[in-house]
């Protein structure tokens, strides 16, 4: 995944050319891209969605996912993903474990269960940014 982020068309996103994301974003990545764990970053009100290897086989066949809505990548949860990404942007730290998701991912509904931590992430001025999440299906 490093590379297809390297080469992805930011400037076609709302977070623009990878050379002015904020440094924690960055960081983030940075991380997420030497981890074996699904993880992902969304940042700024777009959601945008930037995630490692592990995750894009999460995703199955949604993936290639980089530089979409969150919500709209996982449109068939957002009704129960929504008010968790709404508290992360409002600073709450969330951890859930045993969750239960109905996704569609390889063409058909699938019943998984999840361990995750959504994590605010404080942009360059102090606000929140997105937030982090390592999980596991």
């Amino acid at each position: 995944m490093g590379g297809r982020i390297r080469d992805f068309d930011w400037a076609a996103t709302p977070l623009g050319p990878i050379d002015r994301w904020p440094s924690p974003l960055k960081t983030l990545v940075g991380v997420m891209l030497g981890s074996n764990q699904p993880m992902f970053v969304v940042w700024g009100r777009d959601r945008t969605l930037v995630y490692n290897d592990s995750y894009a086989q999460v995703l199955a066949d949604k993936h290639p996912a980089l530089g979409r809505d969150f919500l709209e990548v996982w449109s068939e949860v957002r009704a129960d993903l929504g008010p968790l990404v709404e508290r992360a942007y409002r600073g709450e730290a969330l951890h859930g474990s045993d969750i239960e998701l109905v996704l569609r991912r390889r063409g058909y509904p699938e019943r998984t269960y999840w361990a995750y931590s959504y994590t605010p992430v404080h942009d360059d001025a102090g606000g929140v940014g997105g937030f982090f999440c390592p999980c596991h299906e």
